[in-house]
């Protein structure tokens, strides 16, 4: 374990270094075009910077040592930052899409420009617009800055080529998940594997592509390649899944976050889906009418989490992650030839974290 938190430091340094280095980089390009270019790139650099597990970018770093130990490209750190950046423009844009005020500590990208646009104007309907306007622009411009450093990275031109539709096929993934996510919703036909569906194309998909983005420019084989990306796919799938447990019966002193969030607001989580396979038709009416319920008392939020357990939905959901835990980590040992020896242990121990973790 002390070589696994070893190498996350060493990685999260290297990819933080890249990180700075391309975004000061783009700052001083468009100074040239006035302090407003200038203080909106500064905004995006302080949004990507105040925080995050950087866990995409490392991922590539480690796809690539799984494969050769020795680093022989020279821009590695800065291809790698592709994925941050994407990660981080699909949350910008959640942040609009969900109307939150708050990430990370600080006001979301879209809270900044409104608060700003009202303080000159006093109009609150103009500087919402302003607001959503400046957050899709954010959104857009990461996006299109993490395809930017592939290109900047100087890889050899079939590396770049490959490296490039890999990013274009996880944001593409990335997009049809959110519109499936937002299906799911109302369709009654959706089930735990259209869950896990999203989730694979919503979440996983950037843990695999990260993975195995990191192995081609390593120059890794068909095998070390399909290898990863099984892994990738189901420890994603696993990581989600476990957030959806931790949402409901999660200690709110270690995740920060509320435990009746989620029945609250009505989400269809891996549990709920579980639950609608397991319940009684008692207990099924119940959940229905009392999930996303108005001005739900303590008392009915209880109500919910005991039907999640005694349905055998939350013994279901922790069968299911541990079953693609270890279905993920099984595929490792496919790759011909086997990978290195200290990232592949890596791996193992950072899905064991992010899957089994309790914050």
């Amino acid at each position: 374990m002390t070589d696994y938190m070893d190498i996350l430091k060493e990685e999260t340094k290297n990819v933080e270094r890249a990180l700075q280095e391309y975004l000061d980089k783009r700052i001083k390009e468009v100074s040239q075009l006035g302090p407003w270019h200038k203080k909106y790139y500064e905004n995006v650099k302080e949004y990507m910077t105040r925080g995050g597990k950087r866990l995409r970018p490392i991922l590539v770093a480690v796809g690539y040592k799984a494969i050769r130990e020795d680093v022989e490209i020279e821009n590695l750190y800065r291809a790698a930052c592709s994925m941050e950046m994407m990660h981080n423009g699909s949350l910008l844009q959640d942040d609009l899409i969900d109307h939150d005020e708050t990430r990370r500590g600080g006001k979301t990208f879209h809270a900044v420009y409104r608060d700003l646009h009202f303080e000159r104007s006093n109009n609150m309907n103009e500087s919402n617009d302003v607001g959503m306007t400046m957050a899709i622009l954010g959104g857009d411009s990461l996006i299109n800055m993490g395809a930017a450093a592939i290109t900047s990275a100087q890889l050899d031109p079939d590396v770049n080529a490959t490296c490039q539709h890999y990013y274009q096929h996880a944001y593409q993934h990335l997009v049809d998940g959110v519109l499936l996510e937002m299906n799911m919703i109302t369709n009654p036909d959706a089930s735990t594997e259209t869950y896990l569906q999203m989730v694979k194309m919503k979440t996983a998909v950037l843990f695999e592509r990260s993975l195995m983005m990191g192995a081609v420019m390593a120059r890794g084989t068909k095998s070390q390649l399909a290898a990863l990306e099984e892994f990738g796919l189901k420890a994603g799938q696993a990581f989600q899944v476990q957030d959806d447990i931790l949402g409901s019966f999660g200690d709110e002193t270690k995740t920060g976050k509320s435990t009746s969030g989620d029945i609250r607001e009505g989400k269809k989580t891996y549990l709920v889906f579980e639950t609608y396979e397991r319940a009684t038709p008692e207990q099924r009416k119940e959940l229905d009418d009392l999930l996303g319920k108005g001005e739900m008392t303590e008392e009915e939020v209880q109500k919910v989490k005991n039907i999640f357990s005694k349905s055998g939905a939350l013994e279901a959901c922790k069968e299911r992650m541990q079953a693609l835990l270890k279905s993920g980590q099984g595929a490792l040992d496919k790759a011909e030839p086997p990978l290195t020896k200290r990232y592949k242990e890596f791996l193992i121990d950072i899905s064991n974290f992010l899957a089994q973790r309790n914050y």
